[in-house]
């Protein structure tokens, strides 16, 4: 069995990015995870499947897209709360010794960091925050101690420019307000 995939295409036309979204799974065997009118005005799909398939349908997509596209990525070997996260479901999460915060201006750049902090230090998402109402941006939320947090980021700067990082924090030992907030389901 291949490992779990994901591949997203981010669009600055709406109408374009719902045809192409269409194209590329009548193209390749990929499930749309999500399908959604992200802020300020662009549009995003993200699909997960085989490798294989995943490559198939973002490299269809983004010969497709023309000028429309914004930004795109492949991500094999996908860590599987990242699909969960995008559900918008997470792991329970007991305690919080410390959180760390990453801020992105496009999501596919967001979404490949998150993914090399979890496969680069002992850390889990606690919130995803997708583009919606938040400027197109893309942020996540990890916890675990404070070293590993460190670690996570430190390698996920590797992939961001300047230009793509918004802002970073860590919270050592946050508060019950708001450990309150970030858990609210």
């Amino acid at each position: 069995m291949m490992n779990k995939s994901i591949g997203a295409l981010e669009f600055i036309s709406i109408s374009r990015g719902m045809y192409v979204a269409d194209a590329i799974v009548k193209k390749a065997d990929v499930e749309i995870i999500y399908f959604k009118t992200i802020c300020p005005g662009k549009f995003l799909v993200i699909v997960s499947g085989d490798e294989g398939e995943v490559d198939t349908a973002i490299d269809y997509g983004v010969n497709i897209a023309g000028k429309t596209l914004f930004d795109s990525f492949k991500v094999h070997a996908v860590s599987p709360a990242i699909i969960e996260g995008i559900r918008s479901k997470y792991d329970s999460v007991e305690r919080l010794d410390a959180v760390g915060i990453v801020e992105t201006r496009k999501v596919c750049t967001g979404i490949r960091a998150l993914d090399i902090a979890l496969k680069a230090a002992d850390v889990k998402i606690l919130r995803i925050y997708l583009a919606f109402f938040i400027g197109g941006k893309f942020v996540f939320v990890i916890t675990g101690s404070v070293s590993s947090i460190e670690h996570g980021i430190s390698e996920c700067k590797q992939l961001l420019s300047e230009g793509e990082q918004e802002n970073i924090a860590i919270i050592p030992s946050p508060s019950r307000d708001i450990l309150e907030n970030l858990l609210k389901r």
